[in-house]
């Protein structure tokens, strides 16, 4: 009986309670445009003694975002990482956009010009009876995005998302990364 008090401690101590989202602190430190996605950096600060590790196969990142909302884009993070015991993590969440920027506008017009006018490719002789079908796109050519369209998507983005949660679901572990931008 005399030994059970230090039994638990050192129970706590090694094996303890999973950390609660109060154990988990997070605080925004930036965002970035980069390729087709934003990258949003936080500062994780693990409040227990006991480290906490996020593995591939149990951790699962959601965007917070409003039920009602489309999708803001795919939230993805590197793993696995750890958060030391009393210590700090810097985290990055890539969040890939739904839709990728284009190429410039005269760039991708020309391009499209020059397939239109090219000819169908001639009938192989080996294969006589193979038939060769037009191409699909023929008319006026669908504007492509300009720089201010994705700017506004982006925008649009950044107002609908809320931050990030990431999850442990085996091990009961959640960790909120808040908005602060």
């Amino acid at each position: 009986m005399v030994l059970a008090g230090p039994a638990l401690l050192l129970w706590n101590t090694f094996v303890g309670p999973a950390p609660t989202e109060r154990d988990l602190r997070a605080d925004f430190q930036s965002v970035r445009y980069e390729a087709g996605g934003l990258i949003f950096r936080y500062t994780v600060h693990n409040l227990t003694r006991r480290a906490v590790l996020f593995q591939p196969t149990l951790t699962e990142i959601h965007a917070l975002q409003s039920k009602d909302r489309p999708p803001v884009g795919y939230p993805n993070i590197l793993l696995p990482f750890t958060l030391p015991g009393r210590g700090s993590h810097v985290v990055e969440v890539r969040l890939e956009l739904p839709t990728a920027l284009a190429p410039p506008a005269s760039m991708s017009d020309e391009q499209t010009r020059q397939v239109l006018q090219s000819q169908p490719l001639e009938t192989p002789k080996l294969f006589p009876d193979t038939p060769v079908s037009p191409l699909p796109m023929q008319g006026q050519v669908a504007p492509a995005a300009s720089p201010a369209t994705v700017e506004l998507s982006v925008q649009g983005t950044l107002a609908d998302l809320n931050g990030f949660v990431v999850e442990d679901e085996a091990n009961g572990i959640r960790l909120l990364l808040p908005r602060g931008w």
